[in-house]
């Protein structure tokens, strides 16, 4: 709807422009035509309102809030939901957010409990807690995921991970789990991000570890 406004108010726009061009080739002298002062002023107000119209509407897609950034007054405190929005022209202007459930993988090498090399994988569904972007903008800005999330899972996973056995990473799996979902989300809510799960989706092991673990599986299985 916003779209086909800003059109309507663009083609009005171009109309009015036409007719000024018109006017001004078909004057051919010096002399200024009685009433060319008002259709000047009505072209400017045409110009104006066409203006006014393209500008002051903008549309809020599902899943997205939006939050409104005023040359005087800064940020402010509205969070608009979805459907027509209005804002005023040149003055103020919408800061789109998507408020939907996003991934973000990350696959970091740290050092278990007998400083055995692991490489760990972690996924995280997270998203913005939609009720606090204003302070999220003011934080972080709109690239808040590239920001907050890839340092906080790595030293969250590498903090899990060094308490932990390599063995017990392999049979306490839901364990490591959970422990980096706890220390992952009391990290994230300090910034505003809520995150609705957390996963290992694989753990390996150096090259040297994995033969001696072969290797001690095959001498139990020959004695």
């Amino acid at each position: 709807m916003a779209e086909k406004f800003r059109e309507a108010a663009a083609k009005a726009f171009k109309a009015a422009s036409a007719k000024a061009k018109v006017s001004r080739s078909s004057g051919g002298g010096p002399s200024i035509p009685a009433g060319s002062s008002k259709a000047l002023g009505a072209l400017i107000g045409a110009g104006a309102v066409g203006y006014a119209g393209m500008h002051s509407f903008y549309s809020v897609n599902g899943g997205e809030r939006a939050i409104v950034f005023n040359r005087l007054s800064g940020v402010k405190s509205t969070i608009y939901g979805e459907g027509l929005n209005f804002n005023i022209p040149w003055f103020e202007w919408p800061i789109v957010y998507d408020v939907r459930t996003r991934p973000c993988n990350l696959q970091t090498l740290t050092g278990s409990k007998d400083l055995q090399m692991v490489t760990i994988g972690v996924r995280v569904l997270h998203k913005p807690d939609s009720n606090q972007l204003v302070q999220i903008y003011r934080q972080l800005g709109k690239d808040y995921e590239a920001r907050v999330l890839p340092s906080l899972m790595n030293e969250c996973a590498k903090a899990v991970v060094a308490r932990f056995n390599a063995n017990e990473l392999l049979t306490k799996r839901e364990l490591v789990s959970a422990e980096i979902a706890k220390d992952l989300r009391l990290r994230a809510s300090k910034f505003n991000l809520l995150l609705e799960d957390i996963a290992i989706t694989h753990v390996s092991f150096s090259p040297e570890y994995s033969r001696a673990v072969e290797s001690k599986q095959v001498g139990k299985k020959i004695l």
